[in-house]
């Protein structure tokens, strides 16, 4: 009679409407919680059920809330926080990038070599060897690397390697050649193509340079993407991520992202952005479904945002390429570059006006920012509704 009394003393600590709900499925007690609400911002414990929370409280309350088959879950004192949200995370770029070298962090050219050879150990010749991550200005020489003891160390294989920020690219000779890229290539708009005195390719390819190179890449099929995203959002969830804001992917990517949702394996909410599709009224443009569809919010139970596009106006500091008002001071004959022309930039916010998208800009110098706060200022100043 005592247990029973006690019991019914514990299940009066339970609000009434979750209690009649039935059991939860997992109950936290004993930990640190941290609640995001200001008026009470630390709890012990808490219940869900069905993946959704259902209370934060006391341990005597959440407990009342466990039934037969509930999990009860001692926390020993750890700290429990809401998900958080990456606000600028590429997610097939992360899933890519676990299945190719890691060059984030390596102090020297000779070490971004080393940690290409480790990783190639077992490619065959003719194999693309991707990677991601150097950085020369945590190198002694802080100056572009020349593509000779990249050639030299894989004189069979085609080696590309992306800058850090994504904005440059590093190539060997094997890669440039079945490129097609040589001294007579041009520097496309919006791009440069570092060369040597004598005018040939040097190796690195900044902004939309890079396209002259990653077009002759093997594209990936649409089974490898997937098994990418998924690797990422695992890789995401590990470290404590629940939703993502997605800066730029093309539409075949973000149908793959409705497929996993639609199967229920597409642990994160995304706020996607659409890849500049081009211009505005471009046959390519309009062909694209997810203009055609137009903006989507709260899909597959509020995992998919596809609401925005995602332009770009300059390049990134450490690839000189981000548009400045005065040259780079290590570069005097450089003030970087202008992706996209800020005209294209206009038509695209005229269309996500009209049509109730969100534009957002990569723009970093202050000659990039000055033309984007430019357009922008001027199509709110049009906007009815402000």
């Amino acid at each position: 009679m005592k247990h029973l009394s006690t019991y019914l003393a514990i299940l009066a600590l339970a609000p009434a409407p979750l209690r009649s709900q039935g059991p939860a499925d997992v109950v936290l007690t004993n930990a640190h919680i941290y609640t995001v609400d200001n008026a009470r911002p630390l709890a012990s414990a808490l219940a869900a059920r069905n993946g959704r929370i259902l209370f934060v409280g006391s341990d005597a309350e959440a407990r009342a809330l466990a039934g037969p088959s509930t999990t009860m879950v001692d926390l020993h004192g750890a700290s429990v926080y809401p998900g958080f949200t990456d606000a600028h995370a590429h997610l097939l770029g992360l899933g890519t990038s676990l299945q190719r070298v890691n060059l984030a962090g390596s102090s020297s050219y000779d070490e971004v070599i080393n940690r290409v050879q480790a990783f190639a150990k077992a490619a065959r010749p003719g194999q693309w060897i991707l990677g991601r991550g150097w950085d020369q200005n945590r190198w002694p020489v802080k100056e572009f690397p020349t593509h000779d003891a990249l050639s030299r160390a894989f004189p069979n294989n085609p080696v590309v390697l992306t800058r850090i920020d994504g904005h440059a690219l590093l190539a060997n000779a094997r890669a440039m050649q079945l490129a097609r890229v040589g001294a007579s290539t041009p520097d496309p708009g919006g791009g440069r193509i570092i060369r040597t005195a004598a005018g040939a390719p040097a190796g690195v390819f900044v902004d939309n340079a890079q396209g002259l190179i990653t077009r002759a890449i093997p594209a990936s099929s649409r089974v490898d993407k997937g098994q990418a995203i998924l690797a990422a959002i695992a890789e995401s969830n590990r470290w404590g991520l629940t939703g993502v804001h997605d800066p730029g992917e093309d539409a075949e990517t973000i149908g793959i992202y409705e497929e996993l949702a639609r199967a229920g394996t597409y642990n994160l909410r995304n706020y996607v952005m659409l890849s500049d599709p081009g211009e505005p009224e471009s046959a390519s443009a309009q062909r694209n479904p997810y203009i055609q569809r137009g903006p989507q919010s709260l899909l597959y139970d509020g995992h998919l945002w596809i609401r925005a596009i995602k332009l770009y106006a300059d390049g990134a500091l450490g690839s000189r390429g981000a548009a400045l008002l005065a040259p780079y001071s290590d570069e005097p004959s450089n003030s970087g570059l202008l992706v996209s022309r800020p005209e294209h930039i206009r038509a695209w916010a005229d269309w996500a006006l009209r049509n109730g998208f969100q534009i957002n800009v990569h723009a970093i110098g202050d000659r990039g920012n000055q033309h984007v706060a430019q357009v922008l200022r001027d199509h709110l100043l049009q906007d009815p509704r402000r």
